[in-house]
């Protein structure tokens, strides 16, 4: 390939997520970390001219396995795909992308056209370190980088009056699931005081591979039996919402790969806005926990232990306040934004050689 000085400007393009930029991965990882760094890039559909691309998993991975061998090629994969169930959903996932207009032909193997990719990949980044191990089975450049989380100003923990415990939950309608299998452990807590749980989502979402049938999210938590309020999911009504209240909570299913899977974003998110979570124990929890100090406090696997988790925090705002400060020292240090950064600069300068 050709040569590149290091200090020579990489003419970079990506593939974005969403059309305009505005998903959640296009404004917290590639592109946030160009912005930090003065980093200029073109939106691309193709490989055109560029020097080095950087995909998203919208990127057509039937086209992009084809590009000219000089090319550098990075690819972007924050989802742990590659532990996913054999399953119906993953079988039809080729096909869905083809009928979606993702990609260009149908595959019978996503999965197989996807290790290809990272076959000849320059470089990989990933989120968690699991998911690191697993990927470099195909390739030798993979770098675990979590979400950059700018976009959310930080707000000192504080603890609040109220006769009431608000706890807050944010994340796509998808993962609802997960918060109904813990939802009886809410029900005991609120026979004992008022509750309110605040959910942060879309009121309205698409049932099957995010695109088709859709339903009203309140229809989904009818029948939980507990307070509940519903809020259209913006940065800045998730700001106000935990501003409101005196917990969160990210719960998992721990049954499903793809979710056991997943990064620490949404404890790092809850720590910016100054709240004490709880989680349940996926191995990003159980380090994230460990790296802010919180030990095993935080970290539930059963019904039980969220119960007991939910009690002893509710009578306790010292604890909250304690737990919260932890989490905010955690997500001013070891997960800062530049210290993600450094890790982008890395994948780039992996690229110049």
């Amino acid at each position: 390939g050709p040569v590149m000085s290091t200090n020579a400007s990489l003419s970079i393009g990506y593939v974005p997520h969403g059309p305009n930029l505005d998903r959640p991965m296009d404004r917290r990882r590639f592109p946030r970390y160009a912005a930090m760094r003065g980093l200029s890039f073109d939106v691309v559909s193709g490989w055109e001219n560029h020097a080095a691309i950087v995909l998203t998993p919208a990127a057509d991975v039937t086209h992009w396995v084809n590009a000219m061998p000089d090319r550098r090629i990075v690819v972007d994969l924050p989802d742990a795909f590659l532990e996913e169930r054999q399953g119906p959903k993953q079988a039809v996932r080729g096909l869905a992308k083809w009928v979606g207009g993702e990609s260009r032909r149908p595959v019978v193997s996503y999965l197989r056209a996807l290790e290809r990719l990272l076959e000849r990949a320059d470089a990989i980044v990933c989120s968690t370190d699991e998911q690191a191990t697993n990927i470099s089975r195909y390739n030798r450049n993979v770098h675990p980088i979590l979400d950059l989380h700018g976009e959310f100003e930080f707000v000192p923990p504080t603890t609040r009056q109220s006769d009431r415990f608000d706890i807050v939950w944010e994340g796509l309608t998808a993962t609802l699931p997960a918060v109904r299998q813990m939802v009886p452990a809410l029900r005991a807590l609120a026979r004992s005081r008022q509750l309110r749980l605040h959910l942060v989502t879309d009121l309205e979402a698409p049932k099957y591979m995010n695109r088709f049938v859709v339903r009203r999210t309140e229809e989904m938590v009818a029948d939980w039996g507990i307070d509940v309020r519903l809020y259209q999911w913006t940065i800045e009504k998730l700001t106000e919402v935990a501003g409101s209240c005196d917990l969160a909570i990210v719960p998992v299913d721990l049954t499903d790969p793809l979710a056991v899977g997943k990064p620490e974003n949404r404890m790092r998110i809850f720590w910016r806005l100054g709240l004490p979570v709880i989680v349940s124990a996926s191995p990003a929890h159980i380090r994230a926990a460990d790296l802010a100090g919180l030990g095993d406090h935080v970290v539930c696997s059963t019904i039980e232990e969220w119960e007991e988790a939910l009690v002893e925090l509710a009578s306790s705002p010292d604890l909250r306040l304690e737990l919260a400060s932890a989490g905010q020292v955690a997500a001013r240090s070891v997960y800062s934004d530049e210290s993600l950064a450094l890790r982008w600069d890395r994948v780039i300068n992996s690229l110049k050689r």
